[in-house]
């Protein structure tokens, strides 16, 4: 058996470093790439996508891991027996013609989707998305979870997470937030904010050297990391001991900052995954609601917290002049907004932009909603949860990139992240009753240590749901993030 084993791991190692490689053409490509190279760059994507399905969808492996699966072998070789195996059928289910139908379409769909948003007209996506939504009908159908067909897309990125559980979830999350927000834009202060805007500019050399700083604090150094521009920030890991983390400096205010912080979580976590599993499919997180988990702990728990700003404060007022006393830039680093963008959204609106997003998406995948019909449906649900109109298609419908890349099922991930990054904030300030005066003298090394041992050590060993519960004693709660944003924001607006 140890020879099948052996085998098995070779295997996944090629599987793997093909990944990789996928990974590294994408960061160049959002990166370094000169325009002109597009062309040849989609040939090479879609050849090491056409090697990776093929390579993981052999008849080879399928045999070794039926014969693996059915044998005696136990402990870590049992689960990375199950897991790959798991991974293995659901790709298996797919036929190679629709792969290379959906990889061609999602080429397409990309192009025209940058041209549509450029020119604030969706109905040049439209034929494309309406394509990616009947292949991923189609998907759908031929993975044959039971329940709402929108399971079987939403299980590629949440093992074990349904769309029933989620749609009495995030009916109560959605109640709770739009509450709270309504009852922050009857506050004085933010009224008094309309009214008083902060126009803060950030000079982007000085800026950088915070991001830096922010990261190194964090965990990520030079020799195990890099931070690149891009137009809409990102992370990715190349291999071992190899994460890029991206931002933009065009965008205003603190954004640029507090994106490394989100893109430095996503890397933290990479870089701490446990090397006794590289080149395996345990060398991974569970899930993507997971690695959201590290992103917006970092982004919001610790850089949103008020020990982070204690520290950060001064270094800002010194190196940027700001006409603010701490309390005011406390605030406008939690400011509630107005804003139309999932991504420039606050710690409330963010999970109604997801919240909004997945409905759409469930109502596409089982029908009751058209193509054609987004842009106004869209709209009406901005209006009815966040009072907020969107000015153009670009602003609204346009603004993601996720449906040209046929990732319908991924976006309620960003929401059940946001959920157990306040979990896991609520439980280590329970273990480490003096972390928070550490974080106020800049030091994360606490933290991190802290999410290494009861989050990252685990790799994909276990669900994530498993590693919440072994972390926090339970899995996924809403009411924890609830009960977060009620103290948090009674006290910033003085309810």
């Amino acid at each position: 058996m140890k020879k099948e084993i052996i085998l098995l791991k070779k295997y996944q190692k090629d599987i793997v470093l093909l990944n990789y490689l996928e990974n590294l053409l994408d960061w160049d490509t959002e990166t370094y790439m000169p325009k002109d190279g597009a062309r040849s760059r989609s040939e090479q994507n879609a050849f090491i996508s056409e090697l990776i399905y093929k390579n993981l969808t052999s008849n080879n492996l399928f045999n070794l891991l039926q014969h693996l699966k059915n044998s005696k072998i136990k402990g870590i070789d049992k689960l990375l027996v199950e897991r790959l195996y798991r991974k293995v059928e659901r790709k298996r289910k797919i036929p190679e013609k629709l792969v290379r139908e959906l990889s061609k379409t999602k080429i397409l769909a990309t192009m025209h989707w940058r041209e549509a948003k450029k020119e604030n007209n969706f109905k040049k996506f439209e034929p494309y998305l309406k394509k990616i939504v009947e292949i991923k009908k189609q998907e759908s159908s031929l993975i044959g979870l039971k329940g709402h067909p929108y399971n079987s897309l939403l299980d590629e990125f949440e093992e074990g997470m349904t769309t029933e559980k989620l749609k009495s979830l995030f009916s109560k999350l959605k109640n709770k937030l739009i509450i709270l927000h309504r009852k922050i834009e009857e506050s004085k202060l933010y009224k008094n904010d309309l009214n008083n805007v902060y126009n803060i500019k950030l000079d982007s050399e000085k800026l950088k050297k915070f991001c830096k700083d922010v990261s190194n604090r964090i965990g990520l150094k030079e020799e195990n990391s890099r931070t690149d521009i891009s137009p809409h920030p990102f992370s990715q890991i190349i291999g071992l001991n190899d994460v890029r983390i991206t931002t933009n400096y065009n965008h205003g205010g603190l954004s640029p900052f507090t994106s490394v912080l989100h893109e430095s979580g996503h890397g933290i976590y990479d870089l701490n995954l446990p090397k006794k599993y590289l080149y395996t499919v345990l060398y991974d997180a569970p899930s993507y609601g997971a690695h959201e988990s590290q992103s917006k702990f970092w982004e919001d728990m610790v850089g949103k917290s008020r020990p982070f700003w204690i520290y950060y404060f001064p270094k800002f007022n010194k190196e940027f002049k700001l006409n603010m006393n701490f309390k005011d830039l406390y605030r406008y680093a939690n400011q509630a907004t107005k804003n139309p963008i999932r991504i420039d959204s606050d710690e409330i609106a963010y999970c109604l932009h997801i919240i909004l997003r997945f409905e759409l998406e469930t109502g596409l995948i089982d029908g009751s909603i058209k193509v054609k019909d987004l842009p106004n449906i869209w709209n009406k649900k901005m209006r009815e949860y966040l009072n907020i109109k969107p000015k153009n298609d670009s602003e609204g419908v346009l603004q993601d990139i996720h449906w040209s890349h046929a990732s319908i099922g991924y976006f309620p991930s960003y929401a059940i992240g946001v959920i157990y990054s306040s979990q896991l904030y609520r439980k280590m300030l329970m273990d480490k009753k003096n972390i928070e005066l550490n974080v106020e003298k800049g030091d994360f090394k606490g933290v991190t240590n802290w999410l290494k041992k009861n989050f990252h050590e685990y790799g994909n060993t276990l669900t994530a749901e498993e590693i919440m519960k072994k972390a926090c004693k339970e899995g996924l709660n809403p009411d924890i993030f609830i009960k977060y944003l009620n103290k948090k924001y009674s006290e910033i607006y003085e309810l």
